[in-house]
């Protein structure tokens, strides 16, 4: 006789009805205990909460300089400075107490670099058009050439590592450095169309014997495709400096993430860390040696064409996420849970194992003490 409890075969359909519940599969079993975690006592949990702690502050510490950039971006880089249209100012006759017009303080040269002497098809115009905007100005063509050249002979010490570089466009990023500091004048990528010429003499008005005007960027800090410096000033010294410690940071991973590291080694984060440390050295705030203007004020001088011949598949990835901080930080706590999450569990599995090979290691050495 059927119990009247129990479901009967379906002689007609030749299938048994679906049970209401069914056990999980050995998949599921495996995602459950790997999502289980082991029982925990408290010297486990003091060691496991040691641990996140140190692996916390080490990351903090290690992402501070990224931290203070984002936190004091707007005290650092807000862009205080309007430069004037051409036909709305005077030609002074001296600068200020110390710098007559022959003799200016941001030297006329203008710096641009390539990889030889043959100019791309797609930068003829723009090239041309900035030769012709500046032609009172020096121009010097920074080639590969000329450029590790000049390294060799005012900056040795840099050799080693502008030859160790795992992409040409760091090289192309650490040259404008070094020749604004040696030289000072204007630095401008090969992709920008030149419209009118700078009034320099209304940005040599401050007081001081250095002046550096930077372009702000998203989502904190300034670029390198625009700098116009003074010889010599304090925070292009600061950048050609720290150069080879960045250097020495990134090199081990260059291929892994290449946008990631170019713009750290030598790109645009770099310099924005540079120039941040520098102004935090300032007696105040803002400093009277180095300003900010934001792109849209430079439109009248120059067109960025911006071609970024250099960015890669995982350059759009980043600059996304760039422009939506809160999206990267949400992403970095999500990781951040993840790992501690994922390190915690392997190492209670570690002290687990350890702990039960501990009695059988115990019992075969009385066993063996006891056949002796």
């Amino acid at each position: 006789m059927f119990n009247n409890n129990e479901q009967q075969f379906d002689e007609e359909r030749g299938e048994r009805p679906a049970r209401e519940s069914r056990s999980p599969s050995s998949t599921q079993r495996r995602a459950l205990k790997f999502l289980r975690f082991p029982r925990l006592n408290k010297a486990a949990l003091f060691l496991l909460l040691l641990v996140d702690v140190t692996i916390v502050g080490l990351l903090l510490y290690s992402l501070e300089p990224l931290i203070t950039l984002l936190r004091r971006n707007d005290e650092l880089f807000s862009p205080r400075i309007t430069i004037p249209r051409n036909d709305s100012w005077s030609s002074p006759m001296f600068d200020d107490d110390d710098h007559e017009l022959g003799h200016p303080k941001i030297p006329r040269i203008l710096h641009q670099t390539t990889k030889n002497s043959t100019i791309p098809e797609k930068w003829v115009a723009s090239q041309r058009s900035c030769k012709e905007t500046y032609a009172d100005f020096e121009y010097k063509l920074w080639t590969d050439e000329l450029a590790r050249d000049f390294i060799a002979a005012e900056y040795p010490w840099f050799v080693e590592n502008w030859d160790g570089y795992a992409f040409p466009i760091q090289r192309a990023d650490a040259i404008r450095y070094f020749v604004l500091h040696h030289y000072g004048g204007i630095y401008l990528d090969m992709d920008t169309f030149c419209n009118e010429t700078i009034p320099f003499e209304e940005l040599e008005k401050g007081p001081g014997q250095h002046y550096a005007l930077f372009k702000s960027t998203l989502p904190t800090g300034v670029t390198n495709d625009f700098m116009i410096a003074t010889a010599r000033h304090p925070a292009y010294a600061a950048a050609v400096s720290k150069l080879p410690l960045f250097y020495d940071i990134t090199r081990f991973w260059a291929e892994i993430q290449p946008y990631a590291n170019i713009m750290m080694s030598s790109g645009p984060l770099f310099l924005s860390l540079v120039v941040k440390d520098y102004l935090l050295g300032q007696p105040s705030l803002p400093s009277p040696t180095v300003q900010v203007i934001d792109p849209p004020d430079l439109h009248s001088y120059i067109t960025d064409l911006e071609s970024a011949t250099w960015h890669k598949a995982d350059a759009h990835a980043l600059m996304w996420l760039g422009t939506r901080p809160w999206t990267w930080f949400l992403a970095g706590a999500v990781g951040l849970l993840a790992g501690l999450y994922l390190i915690n569990y392997l190492l209670l599995l570690i002290c687990e194992t350890c702990l039960r090979k501990v009695p059988s290691t115990i019992a075969y050495a009385v066993k063996e003490s006891k056949l002796a």
